[in-house]
């Protein structure tokens, strides 16, 4: 009865959240994954901008996370090991293990959003602003529409006040570039009234 009540209370405010794809027991402050009999449980996980995931390896085979885009490496673990890493940003970071090129997963981290639909909304896609190289691409979808908009490109700022003059449902995507991009994060919904 309360996650209904809850679940209304979220919709008639006007925000839309991505259910959490994560179906694996959660670490301290974030989301656990194993790596065990050659593969990474659950595989793909989703996680708050500033989130953390712990990977776990109880093997005695040496496995790595290595992401894909280059955001991070683990160096080689076996055994009751342990590796972690925080998202600081939105987009959607795939990673692999380098020693076997079957073992794939992805970390999806969506844009975040406070407000009211009718005074508008904040919206952050970094816990910091961008430093050293680091820029992140911001689009909008608007209502009745299917093309992507740019709000903010090759920014280093790490939140933006969204309130256009149209009403109605917008989707919002983020994504990081350090290097390399990451890819486009899981959409964000933000009504407008």
């Amino acid at each position: 009865m309360i996650s209904r009540v809850f679940g209304a209370a979220v919709l008639a405010a006007g925000v839309s959240f991505v259910p959490l794809v994560q179906v694996g027991p959660a670490a301290a402050g974030g989301v656990a994954v194993n790596v065990h009999n050659m593969a990474f449980t659950p595989a793909k996980v989703q996680v708050p901008v500033g989130g953390t995931v712990t990977w776990t390896f109880p093997d005695k085979v040496q496995h790595t996370t290595t992401s894909t885009q280059g955001f991070w490496n683990s160096g080689a673990k076996s055994a009751g090991g342990t590796f972690s890493h925080s998202f600081a940003s939105a987009g959607s970071y795939s990673y692999r293990c380098t020693f076997h090129s079957m073992m794939r997963g992805a970390v999806n981290v969506p844009v975040s959003a406070s407000g009211t639909p009718s005074a508008g909304w904040r919206l952050r896609w970094s816990t910091v602003p961008g430093a050293g190289g680091t820029t992140f691409d911001v689009q909008v979808r608007r209502p009745g529409s299917s093309a992507w908009t740019p709000f903010r490109t090759d920014t280093t700022r790490a939140t933006a006040k969204f309130n256009p003059g149209l009403n109605g449902k917008y989707a919002v995507r983020a994504r990081t570039t350090d290097g390399q991009n990451s890819g486009w994060s899981p959409l964000r919904s933000v009504k407008i009234t």
